[in-house]
């Protein structure tokens, strides 16, 4: 019964996300459903394993999440964000446009900014490119995916949220397992630019164009400095990688850096306080609903069979290395979220993962890649914002979102990654 229990929270859990129902609602109903079903006292679930696994979640995360999000809308409302994509897009040129987002989108991520952030800021820049370029917006999504959902979040020295989750459990650095995942990394950047690059000349050849002219508009204002724009996310990289200090002095050093070098690029003190409370409020958002599902995991540790389940993943012949990549990959798929999922991972799963016998630093990349491979299914809430804000539908995109965030990481973990780390470590 337990077995049929935790299918049917699984399949809940991914239904009721993919239908939008709020993780807040979605997350506690779920580890309810699993409690009956198993037998559980439904009250001392709820007021026990589940709020301790999603408070120590928060407590965990709170305050990255929170400088992350503040920020990114200080990049976006200042125009440093722009700054830095216009620039790149301009640099890299028409005849290479895709690559141009790409790697613009790529910049902006692991230089700190939110990926929800990033998605308001590309639209526009990356319409304007295609309009240049006579290529359908429809391509878009996918350029934007690839930049933002997969190697920039999950690769080495990245102060995404994604590299950072592990940190906290097993003791690593944001480096760890450097050379095998940047060479995966690497991968999904060149595979994903060049499927990006075929698919725009399958559909110059069909004689498809821009469409989308309406939607285009001139700058209205003058975008900063590039290098004054750039400067607080190289400072991020350089304090949480070299210097090595906590990634959340990194963003408040970033912060305040932004603040000190684009100060009158917002009017006054109370237009700047007004952008801190935004991406405050943001952040709040964003935690909780993550939160909200990683307490399940509290709940799945606690039914009969778990032990059991762990053991025929460990017994499944392969090499240990890849216990990490299957579990933290299929729980972010579930989750319609890498961070939610590695979360869900590790709260679950962090003794076993130390007590495998490989190197910390390799379960650390394997499980934040792997996280980035199914975490972009069609119920994924990075996705469904993604084609809001490009006016798009799944049917018109979503194809090379799933070849971009989904194929190719998956290939780049278990092809390239874990044999790279089997056979470096």
């Amino acid at each position: 019964m337990g077995y049929f229990a935790l299918l049917v929270s699984l399949v809940l859990l991914a239904l009721l996300s993919y239908k939008r129902v709020s993780p807040l609602l979605v997350g506690p109903f779920v580890a309810i459903v699993l409690a009956v079903m198993t037998g559980l006292n439904i009250t001392e679930m709820i007021l026990g394993p589940y709020m301790e696994a999603a408070g120590s979640y928060f407590i965990r995360f709170f305050l990255i999440f929170l400088t992350g999000s503040i920020y990114g809308i200080l990049m976006h409302r200042t125009g440093a964000a722009a700054a830095i994509a216009d620039k790149i897009v301009k640099f890299i040129g028409i005849k290479w446009v895709m690559a141009g987002v790409v790697i613009a989108t790529a910049v902006l991520t692991y230089g700190g900014i939110s990926l929800f952030v990033i998605i308001f800021v590309m639209y526009p820049l990356a319409l304007a490119m295609f309009q240049q370029a006579n290529l359908p917006k429809r391509l878009i999504p996918g350029c934007v995916a690839l930049g933002a959902f997969t190697f920039t979040m999950t690769t080495p020295g990245s102060p995404q949220i994604q590299n950072i989750i592990p940190i906290s459990y097993l003791g690593t650095g944001p480096t760890a397992a450097l050379v095998p995942g940047w060479i995966a990394g690497l991968f999904m950047a060149v595979a994903g630019i060049g499927y990006m690059m075929w698919r725009a000349n399958y559909f110059t050849k069909k004689g498809l164009e821009f469409d989308a002219h309406e939607e285009v508009k001139e700058h209205t204002e003058e975008l900063p400095n590039f290098w004054v724009s750039i400067t607080p996310s190289i400072v991020i990289i350089l304090l949480l990688n070299v210097v090595k200090i906590n990634i959340v002095w990194a963003m408040v050093a970033g912060i305040l850096l932004t603040i000190g070098l684009m100060w009158k690029r917002l009017e006054g003190p109370g237009k700047w306080m007004e952008a801190v409370n935004t991406g405050a409020s943001n952040s709040t958002v964003v935690m909780l609903n993550t939160a909200a599902i990683v307490g399940y995991a509290g709940v799945v540790k606690l039914i009969p069979q778990f032990p059991a389940i762990i053991e025929s993943i460990k017994n499944i012949g392969a090499s240990p290395y890849y216990l990490p990549a299957i579990t933290t990959t299929a729980l972010a798929g579930l989750a319609g979220s890498a961070s939610g999922g590695m979360s869900v991972a590790y709260e679950a799963l962090s003794e076993t993962f130390m007590n495998l016998g490989i190197p910390l630093e390799a379960v650390h990349r394997i499980s934040a890649m792997a996280a980035g491979g199914l975490d972009s299914l069609p119920h994924c809430g990075a996705v469904i914002t993604l084609l809001m804000v490009c006016k798009l539908t799944h049917a018109d995109s979503y194809t090379d979102i799933f070849v971009t965030t989904v194929i190719i990481p998956l290939i780049a973990v278990f092809a390239i990654l874990v044999p790279l780390c089997i056979a470096m470590f």
